[in-house]
């Protein structure tokens, strides 16, 4: 009974199976929809929703294949007349007082940036008499778009600018750039200023809806050398970034390796930089939006030199992106203005110490350009007058330390006892000179205030001429720039007699050894030669310090004297 009934089943579902292969039913005609069958309105939405959807994923892909078409296309053919016109044709020159910026119409980018204002000191460098920021053959602010997962650039897209030059005179003037890719465009627009390098950007790619994207904006291969000493400027060289929780780092363009990719550490960013000891390519997110989403070093065989790009994310939905670039000086009040800790783009100091060196080091700046701009002080005399407030202002300290140097050497006689009561027990013997200046008053460390005091401002002072644009060649006097040394090393041997003099002045009245002796005489010597390198402002600014501190030295020196005993006095 069991055999028969699955036998039956296996019967029935294999008639079925061979009806419908051989005998398809006939397709139902769709009635038309009545009012009670019609869509609901959440149903009609979900279905518009798909279908632009669907139209915007056949844009995207469509605006992807036209951009990887244009890339492969050559920008240029051979050198004909007709292309070398053409050419000549596609650049687009902005020029103002300050700054001349060139354009290329082929992928809106920055293809020059010369600073009017500014001479160019390396030896062969191309740009003419002016400093040239932008490398030959190389680019800033060059576009390209990572739209779903593929990355190309719009370096060989056509686009039509609104004009061929502009006049950036009386206020701020605007240079647009539109390129049409498929049925979509991408355009973008730099707004200058007349007395600012500070550009204002934006721009978008328009028709493809919610469909988000990412924009990279290129930073170059690094900023062009300008200056008369390679080796600092190639040292400079690096790529800086500030990341939304305020820490800077910087990465030096000359450890790159070839070929190597790099992202740096800590996204998102407020800003990302190129730059090398005085010039800067900066692009800054807008404070309230998504910022940099990351930013990327690419090793290329030249020497010194990195290709970086910084990744403006574009949401879905949104109108476009927008930044802020900054291509000049690393002048302090304008970056500074542009804000985001822009004017901390240059680390000052070695990065253990930046905690102290770069607050201390921005108001010194800070003062410097004060002094020059309210008293009509060419920079020299600002240095010398900087050098002689800031011992004036340290005067009491030292004065200070001068008295307790006196009452050190009044308990000299009583530590002399106690080294001899307590020759073989070290330990008590510092015991109990310790109990003798707490009788007496004396800090046994207040003597060496004086050495220490200047230490500061001149360790601060020198990383703040190494990258401060207001020094860059600033003539005095004889001396050709105050950010270099000086040529003659006059104010390096005035630095070493002066402080010369000062040990002199200083050791008489106190009671040294020969080995004391013996050193205050050959620091100087050794000061001399280790600052002779040194910037020429740095040596001046030391030079009027130490001169500024002898006729307080040579009070205290006749002190030290009168509160000897007569017997000492007449050795002496």
């Amino acid at each position: 009974m069991e055999r028969r009934l699955l036998l039956a089943i296996a019967l029935m579902v294999g008639v079925m199976i061979l009806s419908n292969v051989f005998f398809p039913p006939a397709e139902r005609p769709v009635a038309p929809a009545s009012a009670d069958s019609a869509q609901t309105p959440e149903t009609a939405d979900a279905a518009d929703e798909l279908t632009r959807l669907s139209a915007e994923e056949r844009a995207a892909q469509e605006v992807a294949a036209v951009l990887a078409e244009a890339e492969d296309t050559p920008a240029v053919a051979e050198d004909t007349e007709e292309t070398a016109a053409a050419r000549e044709s596609s650049i687009v020159t902005v020029r103002s007082e300050l700054y001349e910026y060139r354009f290329d119409t082929r992928g809106a980018r920055l293809v020059g940036a010369t600073m009017l204002a500014h001479r160019n000191f390396a030896e062969g460098g191309h740009g003419g008499p002016n400093v040239e920021l932008v490398r030959p053959d190389d680019s800033i602010l060059a576009y390209a778009l990572t739209l779903r997962g593929d990355t190309v650039s719009l370096g060989s897209i056509a686009f039509t600018a609104s004009t061929s030059t502009l006049e950036v005179r009386d206020g701020p003037a605007e240079l647009r750039f539109e390129a049409a890719i498929g049925e979509v465009t991408f355009d973008v627009s730099y707004r200058f200023h007349p007395d600012d390098y500070r550009i204002d950007v934006s721009g978008g790619l328009r028709g493809l809806g919610d469909v988000g994207h990412v924009v990279l904006v290129g930073l170059g291969r690094g900023i062009e050398r300008n200056e008369a000493v390679p080796r600092e400027d190639q040292a400079a060289m690096s790529l800086v970034t500030r990341s939304r929780s305020g820490q800077i780092a910087a990465e030096r363009l000359d450890r790159v390796d070839d070929g190597e990719m790099r992202p740096a550490s800590g996204g998102p960013f407020s800003w990302a930089a190129s730059k090398s000891k005085y010039w800067l390519a900066a692009v800054v997110a807008p404070p309230g939006g998504p910022g940099i989403g990351g930013v990327m070093l690419r090793g290329v065989p030249e020497e010194e030199a990195a290709e970086m790009q910084a990744a403006l994310p574009v949401p879905a939905g949104s109108a476009g992106f927008e930044y802020v670039a900054y291509i000049g000086p690393q002048d302090f009040a304008r970056l500074q203005a542009v804000g985001q800790e822009l004017h901390n783009v240059n680390p000052v100091g070695w990065r253990w110490l930046r905690w102290f060196t770069r607050p201390f080091g921005n108001l010194i700046v800070a003062i410097l350009i004060w002094m020059h701009e309210s008293f009509s002080l060419a920079y020299g005399w600002v240095l010398i007058l900087f050098g002689v407030g800031s011992r004036i202002i340290l005067s009491p300290l030292f004065h200070i330390s001068g008295r307790a140097q006196m009452k050190q050497m009044a308990l000299q006689p009583e530590i002399k006892k106690l080294q001899e009561r307590y020759k073989g027990d070290p330990q008590r013997l510092q015991q109990e000179q310790m109990k003798l200046f707490r009788e007496h008053g004396v800090n046994p460390l207040g003597g060496c205030l004086p050495m220490f005091l200047p230490l500061p401002i001149l360790i601060t002072l020198f990383f703040v001429f190494q990258n401060t644009i207001e020094f860059r060649g600033v003539p005095f006097l004889w001396l050709l720039d105050l950010s270099l040394r000086d040529p003659l090393f006059i104010v390096p041997i005035l630095m070493g007699g002066s402080m010369l003099l000062l040990n002199w002045i200083t050791q008489r009245g106190m009671q040294t050894n020969a080995q004391m002796k013996m050193i205050s005489y050959v620091l100087p010597v050794v000061f001399t030669f280790f600052f002779a390198n040194f910037a020429a402002g740095l040596n001046l600014y030391y030079t009027a310090s130490n001169v500024m501190s002898l006729p307080q030295q040579m009070y205290l020196s006749r002190e030290r004297r009168k509160a000897q005993p007569a017997p000492s006095r007449q050795k002496e």
